[in-house]
């Protein structure tokens, strides 16, 4: 299925280009559409368009920019201009920007249709060549040179001197400010590795990322230079946006672990084996998802609904129990009959994972109205539960201190969380800014201080839903509320609620509630208005 998102300022062109889309046979659907170039670069990063159709001249963001925006962080779309203005200039920056087709207005609506199947053959034609293998930049032995040298990057054991000669016959330019690595883990059910890797391996190459090695058949590592830190993040959380839709239907579930920001050659290695060691345990626990080394604190925010490895009897000693019974009573399950099962690291870690549970909900038991989210993740930063996992030793230290700080919780309250404030700043700016029709993931990640792509990444992992539907979410409860209690005009509840056209609105409004506002308000209020 190709989806296909429009961006035009002129209300009656974007219902035009909507109705000969929705007219199409075959795998096209609209999904999408804006006013102006800011609001539509917004909505893309979580539609993922295939085809966009985008006039030039617009309001807070042009044409060529929102190309150029789009194109760095969705390098797979195709680009078809809708243009007024017949002038070689604009045709030729189109050109530059990667555009594939420039119309004319009017447009008609065969011409139309006659592009968007060009585009679509396009698609398939380069899904096709990932199939096959391409002739790399010097040979397949010169390809092999650099995955072994990559391997020894990760795994140790080189001077930096030495990797630094090794690079130089590669020509590998590997000096860098920052270096940071990418983990990615893909599912194995029925999986096609062969095919798998050819399309990563051109996917890596299309984008400029020499330094990468599949360590297993499944399992995928790229090094990531830069230099800015922020940039360089940045460029990582981007990557991973990219993969996962290039693999989206070769392979559905990918895991993704990003490592700690180097400033050294020497330390590329430690940070391999930190992630490396996250990414297991993330696998085995809660795949697909995306996850930050030095975030490891989210992770254990996400898992607060897993089993119960230590038992209700032990929850119910522990709420008895002094900071001085803590040893004790951890000793007493560790050498039960029971306590075999800790021999195993995943096992240990759901224990841990389980035991910051309990001292959670010790602390929203003592702090009735915290979030138990934040506890989480405060308490997750302060114990680190990857690291005292590994051993039965670090695991049993680890178990006493965390259940003491849940003793010690019963008197205390829970001070800000990290993460919690970003979003609950973000939240509390949405609600008081969401009827503004220029408001956009990328204002309100201005606002909170975060990139566009990390603050995404955090606000879907931690609200459980993208910016946009959230965002959505609100605009339409503020309707259905002016519908029910109002006579208003369709056209001015969408002016209310941040839509500058009532068709777009009413379009959205069907997509979620699955009736249209005038439905909506009929039944409500009991009759025809």
């Amino acid at each position: 299925m190709y989806q296909i998102f429009v961006v035009e300022d002129e209300l009656l062109i974007r219902q035009s280009i909507r109705n000969v889309i929705n007219g199409m046979t075959g795998p096209y659907t609209f999904c999408g559409e804006a006013s102006d170039g800011e609001m539509a670069l917004s909505i893309m990063q979580d539609m993922m368009p295939d085809i966009v159709l985008t006039d030039i001249r617009m309001p807070f963001l042009d044409g060529f920019e929102l190309i150029r925006h789009a194109k760095a962080m969705m390098p797979w779309l195709k680009i078809i201009i809708i243009s007024g203005y017949d002038d070689f200039s604009f045709a030729q920056k189109a050109i530059s920007l990667g555009v594939d087709q420039y119309l004319l207005k009017p447009i008609r609506p065969p011409e139309l249709t006659r592009a968007i199947e060009e585009m679509a053959r396009r698609i398939e034609a380069e899904k096709r060549q990932n199939t096959i293998p391409h002739g790399y930049d010097t040979d397949e032995v010169q390809h092999a040179l650099r995955q072994h040298f990559m391997q020894q990057l990760l795994y140790g054991g080189l001077h930096t001197s030495t990797l630094l000669e090794r690079a130089h016959a590669l020509k590998l330019d590997i000096v860098s400010p920052f270096y940071q690595l990418a983990l990615f883990s893909f599912s194995t059910e029925g999986m096609d590795y062969q095919h798998l890797q050819i399309t990563v391996q051109n996917l890596l190459e299309r984008l400029g990322m020499p330094l990468y090695c599949f360590n297993e058949a499944n399992q995928l590592t790229v090094l990531c230079d830069g230099r800015d830190r922020e940039a360089l993040s940045e460029k990582v959380y981007r990557f991973n946006t990219i993969l996962r839709h290039e693999l989206r239907e070769l392979c559905p579930t990918i895991t993704t672990v990003a490592g700690h920001v180097e400033q050294r050659l020497s330390a590329v290695c430690q940070s391999y084996r930190t992630a490396a060691d996250l990414l297991r345990k993330v696998c085995g626990i809660s795949p697909g998802q995306v996850v930050d080394v030095s975030d490891a604190a989210q992770i254990a925010a996400e898992m607060l609904e897993l089993g119960d490895p230590f038992g209700e009897a032990f929850r119910k000693k522990l709420q008895q129990a002094s900071s001085a019974d803590v040893p004790a009573l951890v000793d007493e399950v560790l050498d039960s009959p029971e306590g075999s099962r800790f021999s195993s690291t995943l096992m240990r870690y759901y224990a841990l994972i389980d035991l910051l549970r309990m001292t959670v909900q010790q602390a929203v038991k003592a702090s009735p109205g915290v979030d138990a989210k934040d506890v989480a993740t405060r308490l997750s930063s302060e114990h680190d539960v990857m690291t005292a996992s590994g051993s039965l030793s670090a695991f049993r230290q680890a178990a006493i201190e965390l259940l003491q700080h849940a003793v010690s919780l019963r008197e205390d309250n829970v001070s800000a969380m990290k993460y919690s404030h970003v979003i609950s700043k973000a939240e509390k700016y949405v609600a008081e800014n969401f009827c503004d029709p220029n408001i956009s993931l990328i204002s309100v990640a201005r606002y909170v201080g975060l990139s566009a792509a990390h603050f995404s990444t955090v606000f879907s992992q931690t609200v459980g839903r993208s910016f946009i539907n959230y965002l959505t979410a609100m605009r339409i409860e503020k309707a259905k509320e002016l519908l029910r209690t109002t006579g208003m005009k369709l056209s001015t509840i969408a002016m209310e609620i941040g839509y500058n056209e009532p068709n777009y609105f009413s379009h959205v409004f069907r997509k979620l509630e699955g009736i249209t506002p005038k439905e909506y308000r009929n039944r409500s209020q009991g009759g025809d208005q």
